[in-house]
């Protein structure tokens, strides 16, 4: 009798092991990371009798996960690459935004500027005019400024994050930690604590959204954490940290750092691989320092060009054009700046013009005058006299008066920062006079020349507009460019987390199933040991008479 009721009780046993776990998976389908699991049976050990072998029942081996370790280190790398491509997809949207603005944008304010100049050159003497020209310069100065302080924003931003993910992910480090000494503890027991490595995995996934979490599992049950890089994130029970330091290449700009007992590794976006970390990082030293960068060009292109143009030309009162801009050490936008406090200093006109002399016999005439640069021309008058022979002298402080001097019409005669053009045929003692402009404050030659600063390759061998437009379509390009990672990475994420699902996630309707299943079979083992009590309370009643 005792056979049979051994044989009952541990099918009785076995039933109820598997009604419990299965009432486990139930009340767990909806936590997230939960890994369903099931009862390992084995037929127990039968008994030998002359008649052959007899079974003695079932044993309850263990209980397991049901789990594939490829399925979530799939997961893992999936949830890293989706995190650094999110992050910085959304960087960049916010970054292609603030430039995006064509009405009231940077390149609205640089044809502003050059449509206001327009004005000028044919209003030369009219102070509303040149006042609206430096009311559109420092709109424009204006604009630069809050774009780079915008861009700067972001990246004080971007800093702010980096410490508080650090802060974040060093909490996942020292959970894992102690959970490493309780799993170490539980396994002692020779089976696997299921549910503590089930939190196990989640926490894994949720240091992976911050830096890429290579995993080894030890003997022991306990796992070893280590970056992209092989840096050594969790030995056992002892958990580095990760912190922001202090970027030596820059000062006020702070890096992720590994800090493991004394010894502290700074990394940077590659060497964390993938997460928010690393995507943030991307994004602040890669893709906002190019922008700004870029933006700093784009100023520099403007204050110089503008800057050469007032340094050839003389204002309305006759002096030497002052620098129009003013762009810092630093070569960033954010200190560029309108230097001139006045419309009269605008340097529309040229110090020198060039005329006939009244007494010329022939038709001789000038056909252009400009300055030559990179220095302001010279003041002195300076005369051209022709000779019978078509040749000319010349006369004036720093010409070196030169006599004789053969003359082609049409070719620039170069002299104290500027040329001339002549045309006609000259007689014998016809003269050309360079003399100071007598009125600057109506001359529009040097207006016109900064018109024309629209059409000149001010910035990389490009004009300022197709430099702002290039800047622009750079940022396009790589905010699509993010965006399309995220989305790849995303679907990757949602194929593996959708396997793993498959493999590990608890169906409710199979759950339901077999716990019908495990009542039956719960049933029927006390049926059994029923049977074998009915039959030792027959024996007992034979033997008793």
């Amino acid at each position: 009798m005792s056979g049979l009721l051994g044989i009952g009780q541990s099918a009785l046993l076995a039933a109820y092991a598997q009604l419990q776990t299965t009432g486990h998976n139930i009340a767990n389908a909806a936590t997230p990371g939960y890994s369903v699991q099931q009862v390992s049976l084995a037929t127990s050990i039968p008994s030998g009798t002359g008649g052959g072998y007899i079974g003695s029942g079932v044993d309850v081996v263990t209980v397991e996960r049901r789990y594939d370790r490829f399925l979530a280190e799939a997961v893992s790398a999936g949830t890293a690459a989706a995190a650094a491509d999110g992050i910085r997809a959304e960087q960049l949207g916010r970054v292609d935004s603030l430039l995006a603005d064509t009405q009231n944008g940077i390149g609205a304010a640089i044809d502003d500027l050059y449509l206001a100049m327009a004005d000028v050159v044919n209003r030369p003497a009219d102070p509303n005019a040149r006042e609206v020209v430096l009311a559109r310069a420092d709109s424009l100065a204006a604009k630069l400024r809050g774009t780079d302080e915008q861009l700067r924003s972001l990246a004080a931003e971007s800093g702010q994050r980096l410490e508080q993910m650090t802060v974040e992910a060093t909490d996942v480090l020292a959970s894992l930690a102690r959970l490493n000494e309780k799993i170490a503890l539980a396994s002692g027991a020779g089976h696997a604590p299921n549910d503590l490595l089930d939190e196990r995995d989640r926490l894994v996934r949720s240091l992976n959204g911050y830096l890429t979490a290579n995993v080894v599992e030890r003997a022991d049950g306990t796992v070893t954490v280590t970056a992209a890089g092989g840096e050594p994130l969790l030995v056992g029970s002892r958990a580095a940290s990760l912190r922001t330091v202090p970027d030596p290449a820059s000062p006020d700009r702070r890096q992720v750092a590994i800090v493991m007992d004394s010894v502290t590794l700074p990394l940077g976006a590659a060497a964390l691989g993938g997460g928010a970390l690393a995507g943030l990082l991307a994004f602040r030293d890669e893709d906002l320092q190019a922008v700004r960068t870029s933006l700093g060009q784009l100023a520099a292109g403007i204050a110089a060009g503008f800057n050469a143009q007032q340094a050839l030309g003389v204002d309305a009162n006759g002096a030497q054009g002052q620098p129009m801009f003013a762009i810092g050490a630093s070569g960033l936008a954010s200190d560029f700046a309108l230097l001139l406090g006045s419309g009269s200093q605008l340097a529309t006109g040229l110090a020198m013009t060039a005329q006939a002399a009244s007494g010329n016999a022939g038709d001789l005439s000038v056909a252009a005058f400009a300055a030559t640069g990179p220095a302001p021309m010279s003041s002195a008058p300076v005369t051209f006299t022709f000779n019978a022979d078509g040749s000319f002298d010349v006369s004036g402080a720093g010409t070196g008066d030169p006599a004789g001097v053969a003359w082609t019409p049409g070719s620039p005669i170069v002299f104290n920062g500027w040329s001339i053009e002549l045309r006609g045929t000259p007689q014998a003692g016809d003269r050309i006079e360079v003399v100071p402009t007598p009125d600057p404050s109506s001359d529009n030659r040097n207006a016109r020349a900064m018109v024309l600063l629209a059409d000149q390759p001010l910035v990389d061998g490009r004009t300022l507009t197709d430099a702002f437009a290039s800047m622009l379509g750079e940022v396009g390009r790589r905010t699509r460019t993010a965006e399309t990672s995220e989305a790849v990475s995303g679907r990757l994420l949602a194929d593996a987390e959708a396997a793993q699902a498959n493999l590990a996630g608890v169906n409710l309707d199979e759950e339901a199933a077999r716990l019908l299943q495990y009542q039956q079979m719960y049933q029927a083992a006390a049926r059994v040991i029923q049977a074998a009590q009915s039959m030792f309370d027959t024996l007992l009643s034979a033997t008793a008479r």
